[in-house]
């Protein structure tokens, strides 16, 4: 409403310059200009100090609930727990204390908060307006991470996720997600995704990547998949990386890409080695199984980051 105000002056104060100024001196135009600026630094004035009252309210509202007084509401909508399951123990739509989290699980769990809940305030989108990343401890090496943002005046949980020992899990300070896990030495996982400047969440992509073939390879199309058979392979050499672009294990689309490695595990794949002669691209194609050059799947990534709005 402010704003309108402040618009409907700046239009009066032209009008009259417009009547007044007809047939005047130089002297009356540029007292008019001075007036319109001075309105227009008027209006400006007040647009800080209602940004100036809404962060101050958004900071009381936070320190509100690390002090145990205010509520944060539950969606599950940013939901990557596995362990510390918060969809098992947080009614969706209800809001809770940091107390209340902590309780629900450790009477849903075995697990038990073995520290202070730490908080700190980071900045999803790089918009400006703050958000607050919770870290909670619990024995014996689990960690609970959520991301809270206060829209409209609601505390929303807009991602939670567990991390432990075997996965690791970073936040940055603009919002961006990255986890990782291992099954072996073999074996490797990291996912991305990211809480955009609405508080949304979002899944970029993921990526697993096998080194060395040492048994047959299933090769997946959501909840079907095709067997790779590694007879006659260098397996020692040969690695293969699993992408996908959702969230849900049982909804993902596969993108595979092999790669050649030395006995260092370096990557060491030239354009020779994806023409039709070579073993690897013949086995996929046995299976009709599409291999994708690294180059196609960095186009499909940016593609992705792109459509969803991650800035890689």
């Amino acid at each position: 409403m402010k704003k309108r105000i402040a618009t409907a002056v700046v239009a009066g104060v032209l009008m009259t310059a417009i009547l007044a100024g007809c047939g005047k001196s130089a002297d009356n135009e540029q007292a008019n200009s001075s007036l319109f600026e001075q309105v227009s630094e008027s209006g400006s004035e007040q647009s800080e100090n209602a940004q100036s009252q809404q962060a101050e309210s958004e900071s009381s509202l936070y320190d509100d609930f690390k002090a145990g007084n205010a509520k944060a509401k539950y969606t599950g909508a940013g939901d990557r727990t596995s362990y510390l399951e918060t969809s098992l123990c947080l009614e969706k739509g209800k809001s809770y204390t940091m107390d209340e989290i902590v309780s629900a699980l450790e009477g849903s769990t075995d697990y038990k908060k073995a520290s202070d809940t730490t908080y700190t305030m980071i900045d999803c989108g790089s918009d400006g307006i703050p958000e607050m990343l919770t870290e909670t401890f619990f024995d014996p090496e689990f960690t609970l991470y959520m991301i809270i943002k206060d829209i409209n005046g609601e505390l929303v949980i807009c991602f939670d996720q567990d991390a432990w020992s075997r996965s690791d899990l970073q936040v940055e300070a603009d919002g961006k997600i990255s986890s990782g896990g291992s099954g072996g030495a073999a074996i490797h996982i990291v996912d991305y995704a990211f809480v955009d400047a609405k508080g949304d969440y979002k899944f970029f992509y993921g990526c697993e990547e096998t080194l060395t073939l040492y048994n047959d390879i299933y090769l997946y199309d959501k909840t079907d998949y095709q067997v790779l058979p590694v007879d006659g392979l260098d397996v020692d050499h040969i690695g293969i990386r699993d992408y996908y672009f959702e969230a849900d294990y049982e909804q993902r689309t596969h993108y595979y890409e092999y790669f050649m490695i030395n006995d260092n595990y370096e990557d060491v794949t030239t354009d020779a080695d994806y023409e039709d002669s070579n073993p690897v691209k013949q086995k996929f194609n046995e299976c009709g199984v599409k291999a994708y050059t690294h180059a196609d799947i960095e186009a499909l990534l940016n593609a992705r980051a792109a459509d969803i709005g991650y800035k890689r």
